[in-house]
């Protein structure tokens, strides 16, 4: 059985729903003055984070500790300018529980025999067993230990961000000798 580490970038950017829900009807619309760059503030003045990137109607602040869209119907006018009806440390903890959330779906996902797709929905393998941050991937190439923070849980399941062939030149590099 070959051993392979490596480390998959989380999906950098995580969505709560939640947070739209919870805040109040602002004060006027401020779509006009969000852009990339620029500040975020909660009612009281506060920053809250940085303006990174707007897709649409989805707004990505960056909090300094995590980062978290927005719907640009969510910001309105302040003193300071753009403005959210939540403080930093609220959006933190959003964040922070959905985050959790998520961790608990893929967690319960990874059982034996469970099926586990790459990037582009091909199939790797399946689960062999979980043996504590380690997940054995059974595959027609070997069996492969994955970290758990590997994995994402999507609509067909569980997943990995390579493909099978990507997954087989990795460790095919990262085997002893090569």
């Amino acid at each position: 059985m070959k051993v392979f580490h490596f480390l998959v970038a989380a999906a950098a950017v995580a969505s709560v729903p939640a947070l739209a829900q919870a805040q109040t009807a602002p004060a006027a619309n401020a779509a006009a003055t969000v852009a990339v760059g620029g500040t975020i503030f909660d009612p009281q003045g506060g920053e809250v984070g940085k303006i990174v990137s707007m897709t649409g109607d989805a707004v990505v602040v960056d909090t300094g500790t995590n980062k978290a869209t927005l719907p640009k119907s969510a910001i309105g006018t302040g003193p300071n300018g753009p403005i959210i009806a939540m403080t930093k440390a609220q959006i933190d903890e959003q964040v922070a529980a959905a985050n959790q959330k998520a961790s608990a779906a893929v967690e319960a996902a990874m059982v034996a025999g469970a099926p586990v797709k790459g990037k582009a929905g091909g199939a790797i393998g399946t689960i062999k067993e979980v043996k504590g941050d380690q997940v054995i991937v059974a595959r027609s190439a070997g069996a492969v230990a994955l970290p758990k923070t590997a994995f994402g849980l999507g609509a067909d399941g569980l997943f990995i961000s390579m493909t099978a062939a990507e997954l087989d030149a990795a460790t095919k590099a990262a085997a002893p000798g090569a």
